[in-house]
């Protein structure tokens, strides 16, 4: 039991209730004995205010305190009460009700209650109050355990009391612990259900704060482990199809050659279309492995203050042939840039991906236009070209590996792009894709380098 969150919790709820109840019971005792000892006083003043009349008239018409004393013998044994009559300086008793202390001294015991006193008799504490008459003093007692009536009379309404509280106390933390407990069931359960293979297992979010982020945070580890696990299966798929393609010519025209269907000039131009579909293979296959090192980590370049308007400059040098090859011109606006913190190679080749993309992209006549400048600790590279856009949605899926639009060329190998954004976000920035009039825009953003 002690293992469990529930066990744990209902022997928290336990001790708290039975914490409770001690101290309940203490202020409980505490406030019955208050009562009791006001009651006691209370009762001695009133049978002592009735006496008292009595007793000074009948010792005005000269009867002694005996005689006295044996008249109100009878009433007060009616209230379980003893009435005694003692010397004033001496307390010496003139007189008992009970007729067993004459003539003895019985001095005052003062108790916790203010004008209430005790004494002893045969082994038995009485307490009394004290009264002053012409002849001394008037002594009105009551036994101690006539007053425990009153406490035997509550005491079993207070266990009664306080049995109910703690059953009532035990089924509600039962109901708690129970109400705590079930979403962590909900999660162990679902837990189980994804390890399983189920990774549309979800969990409900319910239960106090704290229980609701954990299953509001494993509930995005699945989403997010389920979209890695989609994009891994269409990751492979589209592998397999890129790879296909060359494979199959290699192939075709390899065995064209060997079973001699090809020959004379033939053969060489098969033999260089094997040739490069081989090449386009292993410039594949090191694209892929570049963007898998960038992703995670491995390999990292040095970090250095990098000047990023000469490296974007260069960039722009760089891509001017094949522009120009392509009929595209290149148009450039870029300010002074601070600096970043990064591989100038790396960046390099960002920008040649990003500006490679434009100019494959954009009709023959147009241009390509390059802007950066920096605005509040980032560097904003534009790179925006003149051809048909990015379809609706498809914003971010430029940057996925193998991802061409429908209206695209399907010339390269579609990981240009991918291999930008991961270099981008090794560097702590990102690059967003938009159509704009035109066009479509690319925004590559990057943090300037601390002073």
């Amino acid at each position: 039991m002690i293992d469990r969150i529930a066990g744990r919790l209902f022997l928290s709820y336990l001790m708290v209730v039975a914490v409770g109840l001690v101290v309940a019971s203490a202020l409980i005792a505490g406030l019955i004995v208050r009562y009791e000892n006001e009651a006691t006083r209370q009762q001695l003043l009133d049978i002592s205010t009735r006496m008292l009349a009595t007793v000074q008239g009948q010792l005005r018409q000269g009867r002694s305190p005996q005689e006295t004393v044996r008249a109100l013998a009878d009433e007060a044994r009616a209230i379980e009460a003893r009435v005694l009559i003692a010397q004033t300086q001496t307390r010496r008793i003139l007189a008992d009700s009970e007729g067993r202390l004459d003539g003895q001294i019985v001095p005052p015991v003062p108790t916790a209650q203010e004008g209430v006193f005790t004494f002893r008799d045969r082994g038995e504490d009485w307490y009394f109050v004290q009264r002053a008459i012409p002849s001394g003093q008037l002594i009105v007692a009551r036994e101690r355990a006539a007053f425990t009536d009153t406490l035997r009379q509550l005491v079993p309404a207070t266990a009664i009391g306080a049995g109910t509280a703690a059953l009532v106390a035990l089924l509600l933390a039962a109901l708690l612990t129970r109400t705590i407990t079930r979403p962590l069931r909900d999660l162990v359960r679902g837990s189980a259900r994804f390890a399983g293979g189920d990774l549309k297992a979800r969990v409900p979010v319910s239960g106090p704060r704290e229980v609701r982020d954990l299953g509001g945070a494993f509930n995005a580890m699945a989403d997010e482990v389920e979209r890695a696990r989609g994009s891994e299966r269409a990751f492979l798929a589209d592998l397999s199809h890129e790879l296909r393609t060359p494979l199959t010519s290699i192939q075709g025209f390899s065995q064209a050659i060997v079973e001699g269907e090809v020959q004379g000039d033939g053969v060489g131009w098969a033999a260089r279309t094997i040739q490069r579909e081989a090449r386009r293979l292993i410039r594949m296959v090191e694209e892929l492995l570049h963007v898998a090192r960038i992703e995670s980590g491995a390999g990292q370049a040095v970090r250095e203050q990098v000047a990023l308007e000469g490296v974007l400059r260069g960039a722009v040098e760089a891509i001017e042939a094949q522009a120009r090859e392509a009929e595209v011109g290149i148009r450039s606006g870029i300010a002074p840039l601070p600096p970043v913190a990064g591989d100038p190679d790396r960046l390099s080749q960002l920008f040649l991906n990003v500006l490679d993309n434009a100019v494959k992209h954009s009709p023959k006549g147009s241009a390509v236009e390059v802007g950066a400048d920096a605005q509040d600790g980032r560097i904003v590279v534009r790179v925006r070209d003149s051809g048909a856009g990015i379809p609706a949605g498809a914003e971010a899926r430029v940057f996925e590996r193998f991802y061409r639009a429908g209206d695209m060329e399907r010339e390269g190998s579609g990981l240009g792009l991918a291999i930008a954004q991961a270099i981008a976000q090794s560097h702590g920035g990102h690059i967003e894709a938009r159509n704009v009039e035109g066009g479509a825009e690319f925004r590559v953003v990057l943090p300037a380098a601390r002073a």
